[in-house]
């Protein structure tokens, strides 16, 4: 059997959001306010469904929102619903979408599906709407069942439609010897009894919603539907989710409820998409194909390199986009660009397919298979729905880009990195967009908008196209070539020979004028292999490199490239340098049998009775409010006796972290707790298997509380003068940030504020919020005189820098280079939080790694506001 499907870090902090807001819910019950508390930002109830959970998702094109969505299930299931047994339906914005949804979720080696059976086992049903309506009850009562489907389909103005809350005979044991008070609450007929209808079985289950862009639902006939299904909860899943600027209650769009954002640097940290979007152009559409071309055969050698590198196989693919035929115009259409590429650029017919509305060469092709010949891919406004290729590379564009609806489908196409791993060769981490233009500039802000159309920042989008400065551009002047003078200190001849073989073509010399040239960006690999092989050439291939990829940034003026290291904190070992970790003060495995379990049965208290109230007028007039326990539906579930040995499996599965217990000792611990739990508190197995749902937090945490206390002790004692351990803070171990490699740079949510930082490294800070306390003392860092350059140190991301603490990795806020060379980190906390346990810490931390550097790096702990710290820490 294939591995189970590994998670990025981003979709992970996706899902744990997820999972931290659904227990959160589960225990206050409000779910408005636990919104609140996660985001800050007020929760906006959509009309009938106020009552219900509505929360979305925001993952940009390419980020795998469909993987997401999987295991989105098993963790709303448990920490929600608290079911073994949950009904979902997965709601998709197109059939083609739903075929394809219902193919990965019903085969078993696909990460989708992998996703469910982590949870559930073989316990999972995947179902079609025409197998739901004929669907038995043992078929729900086993384990989780999920329908796919399209909101249409529950709509009464079609066909499917109305099968939904018609009688069903085949549906009629769903409603066998269920108590009249949950028979009530289900749509009745003209006689006032029951319906055995699809539509009222999921009323009976309280279904889990899973909405593909549920912005496609957001109207008042979507929500009346939703509500007749009667949902536990609703979780949207889409890269461009309804702003609260767009709300319009009259015609029933409403804001999306973003419980959490993923950034387009996010996608790009984790390599999911290629990144940036290289623009370039021309005014004639026959010399901005063979532009394109040339690009597509550069990115078709560098694909043969990287295979004979790494093995994997890529066919680098141009999606060119053709105008629509007209009565009135000659345009270039579908067939028209055919017939050039044919005639005028030689390309063999079976290389070139056509998709467009009326015709689809592409049907039934493997563009992935080695023996594919295709190349080019006609096509007009979109390719059909669905359609995903990380192959496409190059969008060429030979009709005038009008509104950024023009490129939106398109551009979305190319983003994504073949195998969603980085290439050696740095073009092919990069998509490339050629248009036919005049306006340039123009072209360039409809790029923008069609990123910001696939779920990237508005600032994400302006950052992430560039636009090389190219010399007469608008007048269609030479868009590849690019010099740099060099000067009469150096003796280019050693070097004439060999530059060309170290960029295979794309930079020379010409000695007798005395310029270096390159034909085409210079990359960042292509600055590193000259910079080494040439050192003394360092300031002019710098100046050919970022003239090449000269960005426009209206943020950030243009300055010299700035590169650092920030050297971390190392143990000495046998092998040399290690960055300090748990691995050094921690030894594996943890005997958690030898913890006391007796902790649980303290924390454990007797099983709650649901509460409701009925508010009735009774026969002399007033009113009169009777309490009374509320019947859960989940009780009408059948349901085997439990053995300990099962319930011990079960709660082993969800008990959390555990990479550092082996499963023998996590049993022992469970079972002991359990045999407790049964003579202190007089309770069966089957008692306790009914208290699943209550127990697994209870175990979850008491088992935290003992790792946490566990690694404290050890973390103290590592970094006692005599522990053995010899401390160094090195740049053999150390983090490097450079200006030039963004790349590199990531974050979750771009800074916003007014305030323009002059001095941040890149041009973007990430995790920076547009005013507070944190952000003053970043103003306060940009307008430090000493300070030569900062970044944003931005939390738990790739190239990140970060202190091992006892329990965590620890990312003080902001890293600064000085103008005499030291390093400065600098970690803000706000005067009610300076005196915890955590902020000592942090700072005992820091000034160890400073005391360890030899004078080379400061730590600094801002408390309050007192941002005078920073000068006292540099000095004069």
């Amino acid at each position: 059997m294939l591995p189970v499907f590994e998670l990025k870090d981003y979709q992970a902090d996706v899902l744990e959001a997820l999972r931290a807001y659904c227990t959160e819910v589960a225990a206050t019950k409000d779910h408005d306010g636990c919104f609140y508390k996660a985001t800050g930002a007020p929760y906006v109830a959509p009309p009938a469904i106020a009552h219900v959970p509505f929360i979305c998702l925001r993952v940009p094109t390419g980020g795998g929102k469909t993987v997401l969505a999987a295991h989105a299930i098993p963790i709303a299931a448990q920490s929600l619903l608290r079911s073994d047994c949950p009904v979902v339906i997965w709601f998709t914005p197109s059939t083609t979408i739903r075929d394809q949804t219902l193919k990965t979720l019903r085969n078993r080696n696909h990460p989708n599906r992998r996703a469910l059976a982590a949870s559930f086992g073989e316990n999972v049903r995947v179902m079609d709407m025409d197998e739901a309506l004929h669907a038995r009850r043992p078929d729900y009562d086993g384990g989780a069942v999920v329908i796919v489907s399209t909101i249409q389909a529950f709509r009464t103005d079609n066909t499917e439609g109305r099968k939904v809350y018609e009688a069903n005979g085949d549906l009629m044991d769903h409603f066998s010897g269920l108590p009249h008070e949950l028979l009530k609450a289900l749509e009745q007929d003209k006689e006032g009894a029951h319906v055995c209808s699809l539509a009222n079985v999921f009323r009976l289950r309280r279904p889990l919603i899973i909405a593909d862009e549920a912005h496609n639902m957001s109207t008042q006939l979507s929500f009346a539907t939703l509500a007749r299904l009667n949902p536990a909860a609703i979780i949207e899943f889409t890269a461009t989710p309804t702003k609260h600027s767009e709300r319009d209650d009259a015609s029933g769009k409403y804001p999306s409820n973003v419980l959490h954002h993923v950034t387009a640097a996010e996608l790009k940290a984790a390599d999911m998409i290629k990144m940036p979007v290289i623009l370039r152009g021309r005014a004639d559409p026959k010399e901005t194909i063979e532009d394109a071309m040339r690009q597509l055969a550069q990115l078709e050698h560098l694909a043969r390199q990287e295979e004979g590198a790494t093995r994997e196989f890529i066919r680098p693919v141009m999606l060119l986009q053709s105008e629509a035929v007209s009565k009135d115009r000659a345009t270039i259409h579908a067939a028209e660009l055919k017939t050039w590429l044919l005639g005028d650029f030689r390309i063999p017919e079976d290389e070139i397919a056509i998709s467009t509305g009326a015709k689809d060469e592409l049907e039934g092709v493997d563009l992935f298979a080695r023996d594919c010949k295709i190349r080019f891919i006609i096509t007009q406004q979109k390719l059909r729905e669905g359609w995903d290729c990380s192959f496409a590379y190059v969008l060429c564009s030979v009709a005038p880009q009008k509104s950024e609806r023009s490129v939106e489908q398109l551009l979305g196409r190319i983003l994504r990195l073949p195998y969603a791993k980085r290439k050696l060769q740095e073009e092919l981490n990069t998509a490339f967009a050629f248009a036919t233009t005049t306006s340039f500039q123009e072209t360039a802000r409809l790029l923008q908008e069609g990123l910001v159309a696939n779920g990237f920042e508005r600032a994400e989008a302006e950052f992430s196209v560039r636009l090389p400065h190219l010399s007469g551009f608008e007048e269609g002047g030479a868009a590849f070539r690019y010099e740099v003078s060099i000067p009469d200190t150096l003796d280019p001849a050693p070097m004439a020979a060999r530059i060309e073989a170290l960029t295979s073509g794309r930079v020379s010399i010409d000695l007798a004028a005395r310029k270096i040239t390159a034909r085409g960006a210079v990359s960042v690999q292509d600055r590193r292999h000259l910079t080494m092989a040439w050192p003394a050439a360092a300031s002019v291939i710098d100046a050919l490199h970022h003239k090449s990829w000269g960005w426009q940034r209206s943020a950030t003026p243009e300055r010299e490239p700035i590169a650092f290291t920030v050297p971390g904190l190392a143990v000495r070992a046998q092998n040399g340098l290690e960055l300090f970790d748990k691995a050094h003060y921690l030894d594996h495995p943890w005997p958690l049998d030898e913890c006391d379990a007796s902790a649980v049965v303290d924390s454990f208290t007797d099983m709650p009775v649901a509460q409701g109230a009925r508010i009735d007028v009774e026969t002399n007039g007033e009113l009169a409010v009777r309490f009374e326990d509320v019947i859960q539906t989940g009780l009408f579930a059948r349901g085997a006796d439990w053995s300990k040995a099962a319930l011990v499996n079960w709660l082993d599965r969800r008990i959390g972290e555990r990479r550092d217990i082996t499963p023998v000792s996590s049993r022992l611990f469970l079972a002991a707790a359990l045999d407790l739990l049964a003579s202190r508190k007089g309770l069966t197995m089957n008692e306790l298997a009914r208290a699943r749902f209550r127990l697994q937090p209870i175990l979850a945490h008491v088992i935290g509380q003992y790792r946490r206390k566990r690694e404290n002790e050890a973390w103290k004692l590592a970094l006692l003068p005599h522990s053995g351990l010899d401390f160094v803070t090195h740049n053999e171990a150390g983090f490097y940030f450079d200006s030039a490699s963004d790349r590199d740079y990531s974050f979750s949510e771009p800074y916003r504020g007014a305030v323009k930082m002059k001095k941040h490294l890149f041009p973007l800070p990430g995790d920076l919020k547009p005013s507070g306390e944190e952000t003053d003392c970043a103003v306060y860092l940009d307008n430090c005189a000493k300070v030569k350059a900062w970044v944003r140190n931005t939390e738990r991301k790739q190239n990140s820098f970060w202190l091992q603490t006892s329990s965590d990795k620890f990312y003080p806020d902001f890293i600064a280079q000085l103008e005499d060379g030291r390093i400065l980190a600098v970690e803000y906390k706000g005067a009610q939080l300076a005196s915890g346990d955590d902020a000592r810490e942090k700072k005992q931390l820091g000034e160890l790694w400073a005391e360890k550097s030899g004078g080379r790096c400061l730590f600094v702990m801002v408390e309050g506001r007192d941002f005078a710290a920073i000068d006292r820490i540099i000095g004069p």
